[in-house]
């Protein structure tokens, strides 16, 4: 025992120098090929920025940096756009192509309190799923005229990662998401064994390792485009760096080796192989979520009748303070497919409620409701017969007797069946004093043998209907309950003669609103789905109507699912982003 510790004393020195000596030298190395490849692969590698000098805040949530006198200098170089700027209000920075997909009927905004939401978001679950992180083994080799050291770090294990700092910036480059302050607690196995030819045996050792690291900051800017109707995710930059390592060696003589001189060899090549892998794993997750973009449908059913197309329709549009995306929002038939005219009138970019400080705003055009008026008209399933009513009022032709006296004597004591068919698709309207709707029906009014249940068609009444609505949320979904507001008759045929349609007129009104606008009232409580990626819900929203559009202003919850990483190729140490819909 005794005769090898005088072998690693006497060794110590020589060792010390070489590891020293090539420490900055092979880390470089290391880094430039791995870095190297992730530059032809189009991305910046390492991104560096001075440490935060005043970091008190733990909360996750966004703080500002100037608020802190965080030197951002580096990292705005590094990225090529100014960070912490005060924002200069809803200027648009990134404006669609021309060749855009046709017009929005729906327009999503988040706010900067809901950007700021969907940071944190991000952030925290990406800290929970990317750690433990494994980081790749560190094997070096080191030879000089004096003798040879192998070092082998193995067993590397990042966890405890906690974010002080967070932000989102918005700018002409896209978007960057940066960290700050960032601390992170690593375990590792170290071993070297040093080899010479005047040494009659190997001096090696070994054991654990601890190490703090502090100061470690993380950003990436992406730019987002539409592309064939969906939304693409590209990593402009990205990159990691860390400011500070604190290394504690255990095991062996590692009170020996505790020297500033003899852990620095460890630090370069613990920074840099981090640092890479940090870098890698963010790359990774943002290709990983750009395909699960791709792969989103175009298209959100709704019944066996129809389906929302959801197809992105032009480039997010990127401000200081929001950030906007727009969807077709054309309802489409899944029974006979046919082409509805693009909506008349864009609309705005940056919508909001009142200032709100709701972190999405939702806006839908009048065009999405009226399309959906024409896939049902032409599906025909805007019609009803109505064939029960209680205590089988007007449904008999003795409560006709006096209203249409020919009827009554041509088929007298008869039972009746009134089929409400609406004949051309409901206009609807939206102005800040809610919604209306214009549609033309007839009323063909029916006589059911009593023997052989046939209908005969006798009359038909056009009718020239005016409603009103009001809309709600319910669950994610926009419903709507209408009431009668105008009704007007006119006679299209009879073959039991003329007769003063005006005297039906009342009778009429009260059978449309006691049972076709429940009737239609059924349906639209059902509603249709707002286009809310899986995993969020809506919270605290309000409705708010405009003139040709209506807005839901709301908060969001990521209540979990949306995507999880999970760690596969265990043995490669590599890591996986899998996304759930």
């Amino acid at each position: 025992m005794g005769l090898a510790l005088a072998g690693r004393a006497a060794g110590l020195l020589w060792i010390s120098v070489l590891l020293v000596s090539s420490a900055t030298s092979s880390a470089l190395d290391f880094s430039n090929k791995v870095h190297d490849g992730l530059d032809r692969a189009g991305r910046k590698s390492i991104l560096q920025s001075g440490t935060p000098s005043d970091l008190t805040s733990s909360s996750g949530r966004s703080m500002k940096g100037r608020e802190y006198k965080i030197d951002l200098s580096n990292l705005e170089r590094i990225l090529g756009v100014k960070l912490n700027q005060e924002n200069s209000g809803g200027e648009i920075l990134r404006k669609s192509r021309a060749d855009t997909a046709g017009s929005a009927g729906i327009l999503g905004t988040l706010s900067e309190q809901g950007l700021v939401y969907v940071k944190e978001v991000l952030v925290n679950e990406i800290l929970a799923e990317v750690t433990p992180l494994d980081i790749p083994d560190i094997i070096t080799r080191v030879n000089s005229p004096i003798g040879r050291v192998d070092t082998m770090i193995t067993q590397i294990v990042l966890s405890g990662a906690t974010v002080h700092y967070s932000d989102i910036e918005l700018g002409q480059t896209g978007i960057t998401i940066y960290a700050a302050g960032i601390k992170a607690s690593l375990v590792m196995d170290w071993r070297y064994q040093y080899t010479a030819t005047y040494v009659p045996f190997p001096v090696q050792d070994g054991g654990r390792a601890e190490v703090e690291v502090t100061g470690m900051q993380a950003g990436a800017t992406f730019s987002m485009s539409e592309t064939n109707g969906t939304l693409t995710l590209h990593v402009e930059e990205c990159g990691t760096y860390i400011e500070n390592l604190e290394i504690t060696l255990h095991g062996g003589a590692s009170w020996l080796y505790q020297w500033r001189v003899f852990v620095y060899a460890f630090d370069a090549q613990i920074r840099t192989s981090v640092e890479t892998q940090i870098t890698k794993q963010m790359t990774t997750g943002a290709e990983q979520l750009d395909n699960w973009l791709l792969h989103l449908p175009r298209r959100v059913p709704i019944d066996d009748t129809s389906a929302i197309d959801v197809t992105v329709v032009h480039d997010p549009l990127l401000s200081p303070t929001f950030l906007s995306v727009g969807a077709k929002g054309e309802f489409v038939s899944l029974v006979s497919p046919k082409p509805y005219p693009e909506p008349d009138t864009e609309l705005p970019a940056g919508l909001f409620c009142d200032q709100s400080v709701k972190m999405l705003t939702i806006a839908l055009s009048d065009y999405v409701l009226n399309s959906a008026g024409f896939v049902y008209y032409d599906s025909g399933f805007l019609q009803w017969d109505v064939d029960e009513l209680p205590g089988k009022k007007y449904l008999n032709t003795a409560s006709w007797k006096y209203i249409i006296p020919q009827l009554y004597k041509k088929y007298p004591n008869e039972d009746m069946v009134l089929n409400f068919a609406v004949s051309a698709p409901p206009k609807v309207v939206l102005s800040r004093d809610g919604i209306s709707s214009v549609t033309s029906a007839d009323m063909t009014i029916k006589v059911k043998d009593a023997t052989t249940l046939e209908q005969t068609p006798v009359a038909c009444i056009s009718l020239a209907i005016s409603m009103d609505a009001i809309a709600d949320l319910d669950e994610g979904n926009i419903t709507a309950q209408a009431t009668l507001n105008d009704l007007t008759v006119s006679l299209k045929w009879s073959d039991v003669g003329n007769f003063p349609v005006y005297l039906v007129q009342a009778t009429v009104r009260t059978i449309v609103k006691d049972v076709v606008v429940p009737l239609l009232n059924l349906n639209l409580r059902r509603g249709f789905p707002l286009p809310v990626v899986a995993g969020v819900t809506l919270q605290n929203s309000d409705l708010r109507y405009e003139d040709g559009y209506i807005m839901v202003c709301t908060d969001i919850h990521y209540k979990g699912g949306f995507f999880h990483l999970k760690k596969l190729g265990e043995q490669s140490g590599t890591s996986k982003l899998v996304l759930d819909q």
